[in-house]
């Protein structure tokens, strides 16, 4: 499998974490964990399949791929690719006007939310280009054309920032110490505006900072402590539901991305 990164323009650096091309030429499986992200996907040949809770389907042309609690499995077929647009936080809202939290354990397509004209036209284009990085261009075309004016709640984007800084581990209390709103009211802005509550986008930052913490040097029972647990049966059950694994198991286990 071959991956390719490549960082967004500066008009869309707020709203894109990077795009992603991902080939495959044999075929692969591919484990994906939960993501802080939205994804949005574009397949450039072959076909791409998701098994998720032991049910397998396929991977719209071009989707949308929301919030998840566990991992899935991502089957590329033979001479395969795809482009990943991996959305900031707040990405998603900036190009979609319908509540991020519809989006919530679901891939869908974008067919759904934008012009079939829009929509042949991309596909008629990435099938023509040769040159990833006017793919790239073409991808970026697309969103600045769907991009809307809807403006994030700053009490919104200061929770995301006191996440972030504390690795998903903070109490819901320190969170919204001192933020001129209710706690009901933040909890309704956060998933309408981000996709998902704000205990479990905590959480996957921080499974996620726990995971890059991870290092021979350190054992299970120290990471968990480093991560925030009291003890380490409770981390090992919150790792597995974000998972589908062990820490064992999982950190012996060949990591693709």
């Amino acid at each position: 499998m071959k991956i390719q990164s490549f960082y967004p323009s500066k008009p869309l650096s707020e709203f894109v974490q990077k795009y992603l091309i991902i080939e495959s030429e044999s075929g692969i499986e591919n484990h994906i964990l939960p993501s802080p992200h939205l994804v949005l996907s574009f397949q450039l040949s072959g076909s791409l399949q998701t098994t998720e809770f032991d049910h397998t389907y396929d991977l719209p042309r071009m989707g949308i791929a929301g919030f998840r609690k566990s991992a899935r499995k991502i089957s590329y077929s033979k001479k395969s690719s795809a482009l990943l647009v991996l959305l900031t936080e707040i990405g998603a809202a900036t190009f979609f006007q319908d509540p991020i939290s519809d989006f919530y354990e679901k891939t869908l397509s974008l067919a759904l939310f934008i012009p079939g004209r829009m929509v042949r036209e991309i596909e008629e284009k990435l099938f023509e280009c040769k040159s990833d990085l006017n793919r790239i261009s073409i991808i970026e075309n697309f969103l600045l054309q769907i991009k809307n004016e809807r403006n994030i709640d700053p009490i919104v984007s200061e929770t995301l920032l006191r996440i972030k800084n504390a690795k998903g581990n903070l109490k819901i209390r320190d969170i919204y110490r001192g933020l001129p709103s209710s706690l009901d009211s933040l909890e309704k802005k956060f998933k309408f505006s981000v996709g998902t509550t704000i205990k479990h986008y905590s959480n996957l930052i921080r499974i996620r900072s726990a995971i890059s913490s991870y290092s021979n040097q350190i054992n299970l029972t120290e990471l968990s402590y480093i991560s925030g647990y009291f003890d380490q049966s409770h981390f090992n059950k919150d790792f597995k539901l974000f998972t589908g694994e062990s820490p064992k198991t999982f950190f012996q286990r060949k990591q693709i991305w």
